[in-house]
């Protein structure tokens, strides 16, 4: 079950050592879909921020700029995503400074395939709970799979009916115009307005009618 999950699963792997990270990568391509290499800070963000992987694996020493620095700035950008670092050694100053990153696990170096199997599991536990939104104590979507439940019963969703709600509930926050639905949902092809009120219809139907909120002459936004 592990290894389906993770194949599912892309991870930005950060070494400067070019022989450890090889060595490496050669066990971490078996286990992850895609596995972006990055050899330092620059590289590490730049991956970071035209891919988002979903889980990231970090050597702690890596020059001027540590893997610790790249924690930091990716912590700025996302609380969410799981951050594993990799050490030759544990270090009472290291464990002090990260204390506030929310780190997801630490492999000491040489890398066991045991334990990075555990810290994964860990990691997927993570995303798996981050994954699930609660439009109410009873109702909840899995972004993951964009399955909608009700009592843990699924909802069947239409193809532009599970779009129309992905689009909505990923910023809660944000009011979503009809320019933004016709791109999304129908290609930026012309769409009339009874087949945009009769799709929001057919999904309020499903999620409960307060659930959709029109913004006159913006557009709609989640309530949740």
């Amino acid at each position: 079950m592990l290894l389906k999950q993770l194949n599912d699963l892309n991870l930005l792997y950060v070494e400067d050592d070019i022989s450890i990270r090889k060595k490496y990568c050669v066990s971490l391509d078996l286990l992850f879909n895609q596995v972006y290499e990055a050899i330092d800070y620059k590289s590490a963000l730049d991956i970071y921020a035209e891919f988002k992987p979903d889980i990231i694996l970090v050597d702690i020493n890596l020059g001027e700029l540590s893997g610790i620095d790249i924690v930091k700035e990716i912590r700025k950008d996302n609380i969410n995503i799981p951050i594993v670092f990799l050490t030759a050694h544990y270090d009472n100053k290291y464990l002090l400074e990260v204390a506030n990153l929310q780190i997801d696990g630490y492999i000491v170096k040489p890398l066991d395939i045991e334990k990075l199997h555990n810290v994964m599991t860990n990691c997927l536990n993570k995303l798996k709970t981050k994954s699930m939104i609660y439009l109410d104590k009873n109702l909840k979507y899995n972004k993951n799979t964009s399955e909608l439940f009700s009592e843990d019963k699924k909802i069947n969703l239409g193809k532009k009916e599970n779009v129309l709600l992905s689009i909505l509930l990923k910023d809660t926050d944000k009011t979503i115009s009809r320019q933004q639905l016709e791109h999304s949902i129908w290609n930026d092809n012309i769409v009339t307005d009874s087949s945009i009120k009769n799709l929001i219809g057919s999904l309020r139907k499903k999620i409960g009618k307060e659930k959709i909120v029109n913004i006159l002459g913006v557009g709609w936004k989640i309530n949740i």
